[in-house]
């Protein structure tokens, strides 16, 4: 195992693969180093022949992942190099899609934005009872790198609300909404992920491996990845979008690293008491 960046630990227990994001004082927010790393050990597993199934989880209690980093992020300027970036970011995402080996997702806490893509995207996705689900980047004028609520949940309105409006969801509703496998006590949450991975690896693993590769053409058959690939070209077009004063705004806020501004102008009308909505 090669695990040169500490915020991503990556060890193998028992056969089974098991990567923490390790930033838990930052919300385990991704920077483009532990999305290289992630991407790296991603490619180590899908190798290892030792290695039967995997968990990813966030480190310490209160969130899986924040998503992508936000503080003191500049956009680049140049549309070819926001191309390079989506693109980068979807290839690494999708590698959990197309690794040999089932991934379950042991949710604890926020899985937000690029989080709860990393969470959807595993094959199995366990949530501890203080989990929460949401896409907030339309707020501040970027879309979700992976559109995957329209080939997951169980109620696409409800989907497209939570797309529209960038809310988050509890875990009990994100259960109701066929969006996690299942939720457990946040004590729970570790082992029950390890015991799930543990029960898959009592599979000849080959037979896993080709019920895997069914499942993905099953999807890709009707569409899943051209989806996912004309999404990131319109996340692509708003990223680099010109002469729009909100976008300058909030990315002004971001490239500036003062979160709490950019988290109140985009989160702070939404305090007030909101319509009636999905129950969170």
């Amino acid at each position: 195992m090669n695990t040169p960046n500490t915020d991503l630990t990556f060890e193998v227990e028992d056969g089974i693969a098991v990567l923490t994001l390790n930033r838990p004082d930052k919300l385990n927010a991704l920077t483009p180093a532990m999305m290289t790393a992630l991407g790296a050990a991603l490619d180590e597993i899908h190798v290892d022949k030792a290695i039967r199934a995997a968990v990813i989880t966030g480190a310490g209690e209160r969130a899986f992942t924040a998503g992508f980093d936000l503080d003191g992020l500049e956009m680049a300027t140049r549309t070819d190099a926001v191309v390079d970036s989506t693109r980068g970011n979807l290839e690494i995402l999708l590698k959990v899609w197309n690794l040999r080996v089932p991934v379950v997702a042991a949710v604890n806490g926020f899985a937000v934005a690029a989080g709860m893509s990393l969470a959807l995207i595993s094959d199995i996705t366990i949530a501890a009872r203080s989990a929460s689900f949401g896409e907030p980047e339309v707020r501040h004028f970027a879309l979700s790198p992976l559109l995957l609520m329209p080939w997951l949940a169980n109620n696409a309105k409800v989907a497209n609300y939570l797309y529209y409006t960038g809310d988050t969801v509890s875990a009990a509703k994100a259960l109701e909404l066929g969006l996690v496998s299942e939720v457990v006590p946040d004590g729970e949450l570790r082992g029950r992920a390890m015991a799930i991975a543990r029960r898959i690896a009592l599979v000849p693993p080959f037979a896993v491996e080709m019920t895997k590769e069914s499942l993905r053409r099953s999807y890709e058959i009707m569409g899943f990845t051209s989806a996912l690939q004309q999404h990131r070209l319109l996340d692509t077009l708003l990223l680099a979008a010109q002469g729009i004063p909100e976008r300058d705004h909030f990315f002004d806020l971001m490239a500036s690293g003062d979160m709490r501004a950019f988290l109140a102008a985009r989160d702070g009308k939404f305090k007030a008491p909101r319509p009636a909505g999905p129950a969170t």
